[in-house]
């Protein structure tokens, strides 16, 4: 047997194990800031949504942030 043949299934099993979990990540930290947002608007009873809009732009940084760090 090829000891090389054998890994790359599983590398590239791997690699989609990685990549789909950190959207997963990256997809729950967006909706929680925009969670966050929409129930501190609706709290505050707010005209202009400030709050959610203002979370949801951190929660995307944060997200961006979040997997450049998980890829370096």
């Amino acid at each position: 047997m090829n000891p090389d043949k054998d890994q790359k299934p599983k590398k590239k099993l791997d690699d989609f194990i990685r990549y789909s979990s950190l959207g997963f990540e990256m997809i729950a930290i967006m909706g929680l800031g925009t969670f966050a947002g929409v129930k501190i608007d609706q709290w505050l009873d707010l005209q202009f949504p400030a709050f959610t809009l203002g979370l949801m732009i951190l929660a995307v940084i944060g997200a961006i942030y979040h997997a450049i760090r998980k890829f370096l």
